[in-house]
């Protein structure tokens, strides 16, 4: 393990980004080999994202249920995004 981890901001940017970018390539590659297990998925993620925005909040736990909704409806439109190129090039 190096003696000195950066963790400045740019650095951790960079990171974030790295990382989305081999999610959306993990997605893609998905959509590729099973299209109809990622339907399922795409509509899976809908689903928890219209749950989680119809429950009645905790009073206490109103930030991490934001945190959750802003999870899920990130995972919704990755998805759904991808399901929307895939009609487009049919």
């Amino acid at each position: 393990m190096p003696d000195e981890i950066r963790t400045g901001k740019h650095d951790l940017v960079v990171r974030v980004a790295t990382l989305e970018l081999l999610v959306s390539d993990l997605i893609e590659l998905l959509w590729r080999i099973d299209p109809r297990a990622m339907d399922q998925l795409a509509h899976d993620a809908d689903h928890d994202l219209q749950i989680q925005h119809n429950r009645t909040p905790l009073p206490a736990g109103e930030h991490q249920r934001l945190r959750l909704y802003s999870v899920l409806q990130d995972r919704s439109r990755r998805l759904l995004h991808r399901r929307g190129r895939q009609g487009e090039a049919a």
